[in-house]
């Protein structure tokens, strides 16, 4: 198993070359890549938050991810045994970045059982393609790995879902009768002391805009000392402005840019992100909040408050478990989402049985 997501590992390296300098692919793959390209461009046609930009860093990301040393080194930490008995896991997956439910489908897969996906409407063209591949490579996946519309009409065991507050309510309802790992709404942020070089606010500005924002792992809110020049922040923002060919992003900017004009409210900006002075720490598309403190002690004691509601922390020499800047989207196997260890889930679970 592991040999085969680390041939899906070299497709999407040799992908990922091809895009930005290297025009080749190898003939283990060459016969997948024509259909490959047609779905690259429906995808961004049809989606229009999906840039190709936001693809490529994707398929860097798991491109560096699977590979036999990584995954063997991440997997062998599990004292498990492979399931004698595969469960059926329905996996209802979001669509607000590229691949988001791939990690659950590594997970599943890897603790030997069959998973039955539930795609978002704005990614539903990847993760059925990439399955081609890994079916080629080893066959008998194809027993182990559904696609369905209506989780009404399947039949499974346990269920991994991942959606807002609101659409977890309904989850929660629902599948109450399943054992279910549920992911609820959550917001990443920054702490900045005031020392950051240029490549750390250039960097900073990947984990703000990367995906236009709109993943869990991006930064929306920026804890500042008082006296911090915002604009050291926007001025550097340049490395992500690709995303103001996606529309749907840049009539939120615009939107935001009115409200606040007409309400005569505070605001740094340049010509693609706001930045707003706000506590609250969810801020939508465009708009980055940002709160002034006096001291880290007292930063500190906010961000443990709102734990449960924070999926990244990016800083420097802040916290133990900090993020370095630019590394939001390149999380390891073994960073979770809201920190639920997935594979123990699965086997916490199923060793009950």
């Amino acid at each position: 198993m592991i040999k085969t997501f680390d041939k899906l590992g070299c497709f999407l390296r040799e992908v990922k070359k091809f895009y930005t300098h290297d025009k080749y692919i190898s003939k283990n793959f060459l016969k997948f890549f024509p259909f490959f390209q047609k779905i690259i461009k429906k995808i961004t046609i049809e989606n229009n938050w999906f840039r190709i930009e936001d693809l490529l860093i994707t398929f860097d990301q798991w491109g560096e991810t699977l590979k036999k040393e990584k995954l063997e080194c991440w997997i062998n930490k599990y004292s498990f045994l492979i399931a004698k008995k595969s469960k059926k896991i329905l996996v209802i997956m979001p669509g607000n970045i590229p691949m988001v439910g791939f990690h659950d489908f590594l997970c599943v897969l890897l603790s030997g059982h069959k998973i039955i996906i539930k795609l978002s409407k704005e990614d539903n063209l990847l993760i059925p393609f990439l399955c081609r591949i890994i079916i080629h490579e080893k066959p008998i996946l194809k027993n182990m790995i559904k696609f369905t519309n209506n989780v009404f009409y399947e039949e499974f065991d346990y269920v991994i879902a991942t959606g807002n507050n609101n659409t977890a309510r309904y989850f929660e309802y629902f599948f109450r009768k399943y054992p279910i790992l549920l992911r609820k709404s959550r917001t990443s942020v920054s702490v900045l002391q005031g020392d950051e070089t240029e490549e750390e606010l250039i960097s900073l500005n990947q984990d703000i805009l990367t995906y236009s924002g709109r993943g869990c792992r991006n930064v929306g809110k920026i804890f500042i000392p008082y006296g911090y020049d915002v604009h050291l922040i926007l001025r550097k923002s340049f490395i992500s402005e690709y995303i103001t060919k996606n529309y749907k992003y840049t009539d939120n900017y615009r939107y935001y840019l009115s409200i606040y004009i007409m309400n005569e409210v505070s605001f740094q900006r340049n010509h693609f992100v706001l930045f707003k002075e706000e506590k609250n720490d969810h801020s939508p598309i465009s708009v980055v909040y940002y709160e002034f403190y006096e001291n880290l002690n007292q930063v500190r004691k906010i961000i443990l408050e709102k734990k449960n509601h924070i999926q990244c922390i990016v800083s420097k020499n802040f916290l133990e478990k900090e993020i370095p800047f630019g590394k939001t989207q390149h999380p390891k196997l073994e960073d979770y989402a809201d920190e639920i260890d997935t594979i123990e889930f699965l086997t916490g679970y199923f060793n009950m049985n």
